[in-house]
């Protein structure tokens, strides 16, 4: 049995971004700064234990050298997953300075130091370090000052120097729940509030029991507004709670991100009450063990009791205040963040409530680690709070040949580093097109935005949208003996000692990967290897999961499954469907000199392997290729017919046409056919060499590729790499009759980026190619049949090509075509569909863009001419709807006699920058339109601070006239003699669905019906499709099979 699968790439943001410089779509995907202070409740343990004196008096003092069982200068390491671990013998061997000065001066750090086997140098992710010195002094007894005395004085210096924060203070009831002592406000600029703050911290009293799970789910009914579980109006002003009990929340705006911070010395007594398993919490339902690990205490015992990590995975996952981010999917989310330390206490429970509250957990058991804790805690915070930015979909070129059972997910999200995180993960897909969870229950919301309690394939707990949970990339983290290959150029054979990416290879030199020293060597390597890394696997940014299915016992079923995706963590993977394990990582030759910038913490964001795989099956094997996209300028064959054992087949390197004679004159096409940066999808076919039953040959067909000349905001008029459409063949990567380049065709001055091939006879024959180049041109190529009608119907391997339309510049500025026409048969010809737009730089507004549907009934060459704008209607004002009846006469006749039609896309800076798709009579596609930077009034609301989102439009056009075909909008229209148009009109052709850039249409064909469905930010729009006609569609572009 054949398995169906289905593809798309979300990606996850965070954080500030370390983005490219040129301009790219990666940029939209940042956002701007947001300036709106978050909220912190600090949760203080009032409990009486907090009067225990057991704290050392004074501050760690470098200088001294503490008595304790601790080694003085041995330096550890703390990791959520297993606790603390000797990092280095010796902190002189630290050779990243600015972290190990700073260890040395206080004891406690964290920066980012990669380890041992990367010589400790700077770079990699942030880990928090002690010193065994720092250890031996929490320690120390003797002239110990009280619990809550210390926490008094650290969080009265941490107000008192904070400023960019709302501060609220909480704590304990005497045995039941806990109370807002201080409603949470800003204390920047305002003295007075301050010190009401620090007068009320040392005023609290250290007497009762240790409600924290209960204190906990009061401080979230807080932040919703809600009725309390635990309290009396009577006790409180209406700024906290109101005479109908119910809270004030202390939230202010959509995208005001809102923590708590719970520090406390010991575990919950107490904390037992009915309302944790079974009361009405804030979306109505109830907590209990709402992180489902079988643990959530007794609500009949006075002394256990595990609500408190699924009190902090409630406040999380959910949106506690639904109604405040209604209507704006960049922020329609208000959940709470939870930090946690044990002070004088280390508990798995409070780890736990760290972890499912998306915060961080402490300990702390010293004056000093007690701030260290606060103000790394703090400085998270504003960290955070600086730039904000939401879930979005890229562009992805998934899938829409058909879905079945599987749906695959290429996530990414962006750093403060160059190393961007990235993950696959693999959900269920119903026959009605919903995307299920483990279990079969639905995995994204009504909005499509995947739930945050829903788990993915291979994932051990729910990991929702969460990039760095779940996936491939959770099953990575446990792999420890990687099998990671490179190409040296003796042995063919990867898994061969050879081609090992390992320190143990010494044909992996130091020169090869673009260091001088053997420490600089090691480090490279290992930091691919990634046991160093809190996360191993790379982004999934322009690539996507391939999956390829194997018939292991030759019984004519797939019994066995492996995915195969690229990174730019240097990697093209191969996973085993099974598990999400790791089967072997290839890095391509040409990126080993490279690897070294992902050691350097302080570089942009790069690419390596950032293009879309495709897979060759033949009846006895099956191939791998892919591209580098800005990555390179290559393009790599893999055999994969074993996927455990996988073989280098060969390269398409940058300069392969040009050292081809094609005219046969004696002389190389040379430098005029370089090729460009690797952007494509390979897509196989089968093209004629002659007109004998055996005279054909398998091919890859590749446009030329991208020149970064386009990255200019005007562009030279010419190119000069990337001009060429070719086919390679796909066994050994010779080039094919199937070869049209600047040195061999006249007027291929621009770059090619995509290219589609069709069999338009039905031979089984590929005998039409149409590709677009980033001047506007359209080009078109035919194998003609010159042999004898009863020798063979297709062509002879007699290549010809013309270029058929040009779309003209604006102001010396191309209108460029990034992506291959989708083609229908119109009578005896071709009816092609393509828009305009940067793909690049999505964010530039100086042209007016469209789409286009042309007519091809390849007129004879003698007396063709390129097709122009003049030959096509301008349907722009959609008169065949809404105009006059004379009106829709005339452009019914219009489009009669043409060459067929466009329309202006007219919001500004608007642009098509996907692939387009047609299906039963009915033109789909989305664009992107970059948001308006030219208002100078300034906006009252911070929220629209975020720049660069930009919106997300569906159109769904009639393919013969550009016509509305549903209605997609509530305006009312007129025509041009003040009529109100009866039924659908201009504005009907489309619909905002989102921000960012939106995917192609995807039309999905499943045991219940067509669905189309579209990625955008935040998750995945559907659509039902209007079938109009039923039609003859040449091909489907697929994604893998």
């Amino acid at each position: 049995m054949k398995k169906s699968i289905f593809i798309l790439t979300l990606t996850i943001l965070g954080m500030a971004l370390a983005l490219p410089l040129q301009a790219d779509d990666t940029n939209i995907y940042g956002g701007g700064s947001v300036s709106v202070e978050p909220n912190v409740l600090i949760i203080f343990d009032t409990s009486g234990s907090m009067d225990t004196e057991d704290v050392p008096s004074d501050y760690y003092d470098p200088d001294t050298t503490y008595t304790g069982p601790y080694d003085t200068n041995k330096v550890w390491r703390y990791s959520s997953y297993s606790g603390w671990s000797v990092f280095a013998n010796d902190v002189a061997d630290l050779n990243c300075t600015a972290v190990k000065d700073d260890l040395i001066a206080n004891g406690t750090t964290e920066g980012s130091i990669l380890f041992s086997g990367d010589g400790y140098a700077c770079g990699g992710y942030t880990k928090r370090l002690y010193l065994g010195n720092y250890f031996n002094y929490e320690g120390q007894s003797g002239s110990d000052r009280s619990r809550t005395e210390v926490a008094k004085e650290v969080i009265t210096n941490l107000i008192q120097n904070t400023d960019g924060v709302r501060f609220g203070l909480m704590r304990f009831n005497y045995d039941q729940g806990g109370r807002i002592v201080k409603p949470i406000q800003s204390v920047t600029g305002d003295d007075a509030y301050r010190q009401e703050l620090i007068d009320a911290v040392n005023a609290l009293p250290a007497s009762g029991m240790t409600p924290l799970s209960e204190t906990l789910a009061e401080a979230g009914l807080y932040f919703a507004g809600k009725s309390s579980w635990f309290n009396n109006y009577n006790s409180y002003s209406d700024d906290v709670l109101t005479s109908s009990n119910t809270y004030s929340s202390p939230m202010q705006y959509r995208c005001q991100k809102n923590y708590i911070i719970l520090m406390t010395d010991g575990d919950p007594t107490s904390d037992n009450d009915w309302k944790l398993s079974s009361g009405t919490y804030i979306n109505g339902d109830s907590i209990g063990d709402y992180d489902n690990d079988g643990n959530s205490g007794d609500s009949t015992s006075d002394s256990s009791s595990d609500f408190l990590d699924d009190v902090a995975k409630y406040l999380y996952d959910r949106d506690c205040n639904p109604t405040m981010g209604t209507g704006d999917i960049s922020f329609e989310k208000q959940n709470v963040i939870t930090y946690t330390i044990g002070f004088q206490s280390d508990q798995q429970l409070l780890q736990d409530a760290a972890t499912n509250g998306g915060g961080e957990y402490y300990v702390a058991n010293s004056i000093s680690g007690l701030s260290e804790a606060f103000e790394s805690i703090i400085s998270k915070i504003q960290e955070v709070n600086a730039v904000f930015v939401s879930p979005v979909v890229p562009v992805s070129r998934m899938n829409r040949t058909y879905a079945g059972n599987s749906l695959y997910v290429g996530f990414f999200k962006p750093q403060n580093s160059g190393r961007w995180a990235g993950n696959v993960k693999k959900y269920g897909l119903s026959d009605y097109g919903d995307i299920l969870a483990v279990g079969g229950s639905e995995a994204t919301n009504a909005d499509g935005s995947i739930k945050d309690n829903a788990r993915s394939y291979w994932s051990s707990l729910a990991d929702g949208p969460n990039v760095t949970a779940g996936g491939v990339g959770e099953v990575l983290l446990d792999n420890n003996s990687r099998n990671l290959y490179t190409y040296l150029g003796t042995e063919s054979d990867l898994t061969d000692t050879a081609n090992a990416f390992s320190t143990a290879n010494t044909g992996l030199t130091a020169a090869a990967l673009g260091v001088t020293t053997t420490t600089e060597r090691t480090t490279v390597i290992n930091d691919i290897d990634g046991d160093s890394l809190d996360w191993k696997m790379g982004d999934v940014l322009h690539s996507q999961p391939a999956v390829v299915h194997y018939d292991t016992d030759a019984d004519g079923d797939y019994d066995d499954s492996y995915i195969f995706v690229g990174t730019n963590g240097g990697t093209m993977h191969a996973f085993y469907d099974n598990d999400g394990s790791e089967t072997w990582g290839f890095i391509p030759p040409d990126q080993l000199s490279r690897l070294q910038l992902l050691s350097d913490s302080t570089t942009d964001h790069d690419y390596y392997v950032d293009g879309p795989p495709s897979v060759y099956e033949s009846a006895t094997s099956k191939t791998l290729f892919f591209g580098e996209r800005r990555g390179g300028y290559n393009y790599y064959a893999l055999d994969i017919t074993d996927p455990a054992a996988p073989a280098y087949k060969y390269s398409i390197g940058q300069g392969l046409l040009a050292a081809i004679d094609t005219d046969g004159d004696g002389t190389v096409d040379g430098a005029a056919a370089n090729l460009g940066q690797s952007w494509a999808t390979p897509t196989d076919h089968t093209i004629r060499t002659g007109t004998g039953t055996s005279d054909y040959e398998d091919v890859l067909l590749l446009p030329g590729g991208y020149d970064t000349n386009q990255d200019l905001d005007t562009p030279a008029a010419a190119d000069t790499v990337g001009r060429a459409v070719f086919a390679v063949d796909a066994t050994d990567g010779s080039v094919s009759a199937l070869n049209f380049n600047a040195a061999n065709f006249t007027g291929m001055n621009n770059c090619f980026t995509d290219a589609m091939g069709f069999d338009s006879n039905g031979d089984s024959y590929t005998n039409r190619v149409y590709a677009g180049d980033l001047a506007g041109n359209m080009w078109a190529f035919e194998d003609d049949d010159t042999a004898p009608a009863d020798t063979i119907v297709g062509g002879d391997g007699t290549w010809s090509g013309r270029k058929l339309f040009s779309a003209g510049a604006v102001d010396s500025v191309q209108r460029k075509i990034f992506y291959s026409p989708d083609v229908v048969a119109e009578y005896g010809e071709d009816m092609i569909f393509f828009g305009t737009g940067d793909r690049a730089d999505p964010e530039e507004t100086g042209v007016v863009n469209r789409i286009y549907a042309i007519r091809n009934d390849w007129e004879e060459s003698s007396t063709f001419t390129t097709l122009t704008e003049s030959d096509l209607v301008d349907v722009t004002d959609n008169l065949i709807q809404n105009g006059t009846e004379s009106e829709q006469e005339a452009v019914k006749t219009a489009l009669d006699s043409s060459r067929g039609w466009y329309f202006r896309l007219e919001n500004s800076g608007e642009k098509i920058i996907s692939s387009v798709v047609v299906y039963a009579g009915v033109l789909y596609f989305t664009t992107y339109t970059p948001e308006d930077s030219s208002s100078t009034t300034p906006s009252t609301d911070p929220c629209t601070s975020i720049t660069g989102r930009g919106v997300a439009r569906f159109y769904a056009v009639n393919y013969l006239t550009g016509a509305a075909v549903k209605d997609y909008s509530s305006a009312t229209e007129t025509d041009s003699e003040g009529n109100v148009i009866d039924g659908l009109g201009k504005s009907d052709r489309s619909k905002v669905i989102g921000t960012s850039i939106a995917s192609s249409p995807v039309i999905a064909v499943l045991p219940k019906g067509a669905v189309i469905l579209i990625g955008v930010e935040g998750g995945i729009e559907k659509e039902d499709p209007v079938e109009q006609i039923s039609m003859h569609k040449f091909y489907w572009r697929r994604a893998s099979n």
